[in-house]
């Protein structure tokens, strides 16, 4: 007779940090089980969960990459369009003006493109990118319902029996 055993995947807890999970699962390791059968599952991608604590999507995006390429091809034409005029680096305030105001016209191009993009997307994919929505993370053991237990007891957590 074979006894067979059955491996079990399961949420020991949830935590609302990254941090706070990763110090949960360092105590499951100091308790004995092995770091293969620990996992922690945000169920977000990981340049998703960038894009979620960043700025990185929407009219924010927007802004911040028009004022730095409004400003950057501000500068290029002022450098190109005043050379060509004069023969001699552009080196007065109407043209210090000029890469400013190509900065503002991008900053603000930047914004309604950013926010045109947003909403074009789809609802799920929209609330992943919002740095207000909160992020659970699931420490998942993965073994029999023995080592389960361990780590429970391991996080204090009363051993649930089946």
């Amino acid at each position: 007779m074979t006894a067979q055993l059955t491996r079990n995947r399961e949420i020991v807890a949830v935590f609302k940090t990254r941090q706070e999970a990763n110090q949960a699962k360092q105590a499951i390791q100091a308790a004995g089980l092995n770091g293969q059968q620990i996992s922690i599952d945000d169920s977000i991608p990981a340049d998703l969960q960038l894009a979620a604590q960043g700025i990185t999507m929407g009219p924010e995006a927007g802004l911040l990459m028009g004022f730095t390429l409004g400003g950057i091809l501000g500068l290029i034409a002022t450098i190109i369009i005043v050379f060509q005029l004069t023969g001699h680096y552009p080196d007065s305030a109407a043209s210090r003006i000029a890469v400013f105001a190509s900065a503002i016209a991008g900053g603000v191009f930047g914004v309604g493109a950013g926010r045109t993009l947003q909403a074009r997307q789809p609802a799920r994919q929209q609330m992943k990118g919002n740095p207000n929505l909160p992020r659970e993370y699931k420490l998942v053991v993965e073994g029999s319902q023995d080592e389960v237990r361990q780590a429970q007891q391991a996080l204090g957590q009363p051993a649930v029996t089946a």
